[in-house]
This record gives C-alpha cells, structure tokens and sequence, in this order.
C-alpha cells in the first residue's frame, strides 16, 4: 500500500479531534473552488466533533484510518445503514495516494452490505473533480440526481452518486 500500515477501526471518543484534523486539512488541500476556503477553516468547534464521534452509533458506522506507527488518525468514513448512504470520507492529503481512501471506501460498503443494502449512494460537491474521479475509479456513477446546500454563506451544488453492490 505504501511506506506505512494503516489499521481500519471503529472511532473512539479520543478520535474526534484528530478526525477534525483530517477533515480541516482535507477541505483546505481540496475545496480550493470556495474562493476564501483559508478563513472557513476550521468550520466546526471542537464540541462538534466530540458530538460527531458520540452520535455514531450502530447500525450506523464511523471508521477511522490509523497509522500504524503512531495510531495518528489519517482519514475516516461514515456511513448510515438503513438509507446505504456513504455520508462522508476524508483522508488526510499528508497520504493520499497510498490506498487508504480505497480501503476505507471498501470497509464501508461491506459495512453497508452487511446492513442488507445493496445499493450505496453518496453526495459530492459538484466542483469536486478529484473525489469523482475517485469514486468513479470505485465504480460509481454519476446518477442525475442534484442538490443544494450551503457552507457559511456560500451555495453549492451537490450531485448524487450511486454503485450497486454484489450480495
């Protein structure tokens, strides 16, 4: 996979920092698109991570990549079980390259199939070029299917994408 090891794991309380980290990073490395991306960042108090780690709770799944090394959380995904929607996915841009997206991606679906959904549906920005490209290579498609939201007083388009899964 690369120089180092990533272990797959459940997210504990003490992960939701370092999960904030990830996401901060990764939305500065990848969301260049938002013209004032640098004074947005951090989005989200460190009470909301805190809240976003204790809320995840079975069936639905919240994942977390660790260094191997240095159990230093490098990316994460959540899901949730009864809709199949892969609701998030980060990694840190310090690794990426190396497969953990991947390998996130798929524990995420088994988790997903394990659930009795065979169907896994995701949103993404549409200005998102790299994270299509990555789910495209994972073998989802683009299914028409559009939304609006908004980030601190800025609109974007979200666009739906889908990946049928074997039993």
């Amino acid at each position: 996979m690369s120089e180092f090891e990533v272990e797959i794991r459940p997210a504990r309380p003490g992960d939701a920092q370092p999960i904030g980290g990830v996401f901060d990073a990764a939305v500065l490395d990848g969301w260049t698109y938002f013209p004032d991306i640098e004074r947005m960042v951090p989005m989200f108090e460190p009470a909301f991570w805190d809240s976003f780690v204790e809320e995840s709770k079975a069936p639905d799944v919240l994942l977390v990549a660790v260094d191997a090394k240095d159990d230093r959380v490098v990316g994460y995904v959540g899901t949730k079980a009864e809709s199949g929607e892969l609701w998030v996915l980060f990694v840190h841009p310090e690794v990426g390259g190396h497969g953990i997206g991947r390998l996130l991606l798929e524990r995420a679906e088994n988790a997903i199939r394990a659930s009795g959904c065979f169907r896994v549906i995701l949103w993404t920005h549409e200005q998102n070029e790299h994270a299509q490209r990555v789910y495209g290579a994972a073998g989802y498609v683009v299914d028409g299917a559009t939304r609006t939201d908004e980030i601190q007083g800025h609109e974007f388009t979200e666009i739906r994408m889908t990946k049928r899964l074997a039993a």
